[in-house]
């Protein structure tokens, strides 16, 4: 635990009511900030791409002058993997969307798709969208009619609140969904003045509606920011979940105070209660601390947990997760507040975890998913990392050392709310909005084999976008 002679040294004191109530008089200033942030116009980051090609062109060029052939990829297997690997055929299974948070594929290929406002819309995997609108009266008429073609269902989420970035948050099929049909849900509760995240578990009935809602659980800190919720679930090994929480942004403190349960992983059972083997007594539910708007988690095969969030202006990271580990925040931060104030002058501490991946300048990461599968061969052993800030999904390797990132799919362009892989190998974006789309993104035909022109031609395209 940090200190409190610590705190002093940082200029960081902890908050008491009467701090917190003045607070919340800059509130929406604070929050009308971060959002602004959050829709900021990124300049499309190609140039990684551009390398990429030219490296395949140099390795064609070395390939066709040299004698001795022994050992070396053919021109066709070149393309191949340069094709699948930053290129894909794109198709857009509905655009009827409405602020979606969360994507979730059923075990019959149909999708579910979380909206903030506690809506869940199913989406058959053969669903598409209307030809190119001429009008934009055209393009609301057309995505109206597709609406109505998707079967939906409004949860009763008790005092669901869904200002700024609140609402129905997250979902995750229970390990043993096959025989249970037990569905997670986490989301966001309360008022203005007084909100927190909560769990609730649904059995998917055979009609396809979500039945029997029961509360798992829900954190014990208020706060009167709606902003940084967390609410990430993943499933463990032994039957046990991790859900994130965010700090609520004027909270940042608490993320290091062992009694609150802002700025955390928490480590809890389908009934509600801790799990075994807890690394603080005095503190059964917390898993790790010193996180700030933790807003990607996943499990590898071999049990690793990885998770990514949210720094302030910068510091954007992704982190290996370790039960009873603290991640820093706000000790340690490799960005700066919105303001472009100091939070503190220190970018590693003894005894607090450094990340793997840092993004600074800020990306605004919103969701991970593990890709493992052959239909993408480039991409296995990566984790996908989708981004509202750059509009760009990114594909990080996890055998590297250290862990190397770069973007792919470049031609998506739009604020990214989650990502997914499909059980044909494909990878699924849910775009951010009030008029958002769920795309597949497929590699070409592997029978067309692309040549050295062809390559010349994508790195053309790529260099003047």
């Amino acid at each position: 635990m940090f200190s409190r002679s610590g705190w002093a040294m940082l200029g960081i004191n902890k908050l008491d009511t009467k701090k917190l109530a003045n607070r919340k008089l800059d509130n929406k200033k604070r929050v009308s900030t971060i959002r602004g942030n959050e829709n900021y116009q990124a300049r499309r980051p190609s140039r990684h791409v551009t390398l990429i090609m030219l490296t395949c062109l140099s390795s064609l060029s070395t390939y066709c002058a040299s004698a001795d052939t022994s050992g070396k990829r053919t021109i066709e297997e070149q393309a191949s993997k340069a094709l699948t690997s930053d290129t894909a055929i794109t198709r857009v299974i509905t655009d009827a969307l409405h602020y979606p948070k969360a994507l979730l594929q059923l075990p019959d290929s149909s999708w579910l798709v979380a909206e903030r406002d506690g809506t869940i819309v199913t989406v058959p995997s053969t669903v598409g969208s209307s030809g190119k609108p001429s009008s934009p009266k055209q393009a609301e008429s057309a995505q109206a009619s597709a609406r109505k073609t998707l079967a939906q269902q409004k949860l009763p989420l008790p005092q669901l609140y869904q200002k700024g970035q609140g609402g129905l948050l997250h979902m995750a099929l229970s390990p043993d969904f096959s025989t249970s049909k037990v569905i997670l849900f986490s989301y966001s509760k309360g008022t203005d003045d007084a909100n927190r995240l909560a769990i609730m578990r649904g059995v998917l009935a055979d009609n396809g509606q979500i039945e029997a809602l029961t509360p798992v659980i829900e954190i014990n800190d208020s706060k009167a920011t709606p902003v940084h919720f967390g609410g990430k679930l993943v499933a463990m090994d032994d039957d046990t979940w991790l859900v994130t929480t965010g700090d609520g942004f004027d909270y940042r403190e608490q993320a290091q105070v062992l009694s609150s349960q802002l700025g955390k992983v928490l480590h809890f059972t389908i009934e509600g209660k801790p799990a075994s083997n807890v690394p603080f007594n005095n503190a059964p539910f917390v898993y790790t601390l010193g996180h700030r708007n933790p807003q990607g988690l996943v499990k590898m095969q071999n049990g690793d947990v990885y998770l990514h969030e949210h720094g302030p202006d910068g510091g954007d990271e992704l982190n290996k997760l370790t039960s009873g580990a603290n991640y820093g925040w706000p000790v340690v931060t490799l960005g700066r507040d919105y303001s472009g104030a100091t939070i503190s002058p220190f970018n590693q501490y003894e005894g607090m975890v450094n990340p793997l991946v840092d993004w600074t300048p800020s990306i605004a990461p919103s969701s991970m998913a593990i890709y493992n599968h052959n239909t993408f061969p480039a991409l296995s052993n990566h984790l996908l990392v989708s981004a509202l800030k750059a509009k760009a999904l990114y594909a990080v390797d996890v055998s590297s050392q250290p862990f190397q990132y770069r973007r792919v799919f470049s031609s998506i362009n739009q604020r990214v709310r989650d990502v997914a892989v499909g059980g044909d190998g494909g990878v699924y974006v849910l775009t951010d909005g009030e008029s958002a789309k769920l795309i597949q993104l497929l590699p070409p035909d592997p029978s067309v084999a692309a040549t050295s022109s062809e390559l010349a031609q994508i790195y053309h395209i790529e260099s003047n976008n």
